[in-house]
């Protein structure tokens, strides 16, 4: 889509001096909690100028955020950036600490993005995260993770293969959605990224998603994985799985084809 390519396009620009930036004075926060900002702050003048079709300057952009508490920053700490449908919730679970803990993992819930906002909005929003987190800590560029939920991981497919350069792999829960026929541009760094896609057996959506693993297999992004959760629903899934969807994007384990790589 041509809004999609002006908009990461501007955001490309916007990001070049703010992205690894680590400007926290006081120490940083960690646990559960909110954070605020607005283009302005987190870009620059210029920054939120290029952004300026879509957000005003001052206008408030929230998340919700885990940061380990063991969090240091001598040891850059991965994150996984996710969108839901519902413009208030994160996706996260407190039933995911530990594993987010063990595996010094960040979880960025994009808010105020839910369905009803335009699609080049909850893209932004998605894409401008890193920037965000990068100010107050250290980041590994190798373990930046792009997931989204049912509609969501729409926005988060189109992140994910919009900007392979800055988000290394995909968590595609109960929705999942192909380039189609025109293969991207970036696909040979699309290729070298890694992607998950997860449903519940009892998800309508489930043979959908299953197509869309298989449509990444078929051109050739070979790190492709598909979990199917027995006996649920559309939901998020239990920590036991969100292990494996760690795991497999870490590479820290390859994923035998006979339990979760189709």
């Amino acid at each position: 889509m041509r809004f999609r390519s002006l908009i990461i396009a501007a955001v490309s620009l916007a990001m070049t001096s703010a992205v690894w930036a680590n400007d926290a004075k006081d120490g940083p926060r960690t646990g559960y909690f909110r954070k605020t900002t607005t283009p302005l702050e987190l870009l620059g003048e210029d920054g939120a100028k290029a952004l300026a079709d879509v957000f005003e300057p001052d206008q408030k952009l929230q998340w919700q955020l885990y940061v380990p508490h063991s969090y240091d920053p001598s040891k850059p700490m991965g994150v996984i950036v996710f969108i839901t449908s519902k413009p208030n919730w994160g996706g996260s679970r407190r039933s995911y600490n530990d594993l987010l803990e063990e595996r010094n993992l960040a979880w960025a819930g994009v808010l105020g993005a839910g369905e009803k906002r335009p699609v080049n909005e909850r893209v932004l929003r998605a894409i401008l995260t890193p920037a965000l987190l990068a100010k107050d800590y250290s980041l590994d560029p190798s373990r930046i993770y792009m997931g989204g939920f049912s509609d969501g991981a729409h926005v988060a497919a189109m992140v994910t293969t919009g900007k392979p350069d800055v988000f290394k792999g995909g968590l595609f829960v109960g929705g999942a959605v192909s380039w189609g026929q025109k293969v991207p541009p970036s696909i040979d760094l699309i290729r070298q990224n890694r992607f998950v896609f997860i449903a519940g057996s009892n998800d309508p959506a489930l043979n959908a998603v299953r197509m869309t693993a298989m449509d990444y297999k078929k051109d050739g992004v070979e790190h492709t994985s598909l979990i199917v959760m027995p006996n649920q629903r559309k939901e998020m899934p239990g920590p036991k799985y969100l292990e494996q969807v760690v795991t497999f994007l870490d590479n820290t384990v390859s994923v035998s084809a006979d339990s979760t790589d189709e």
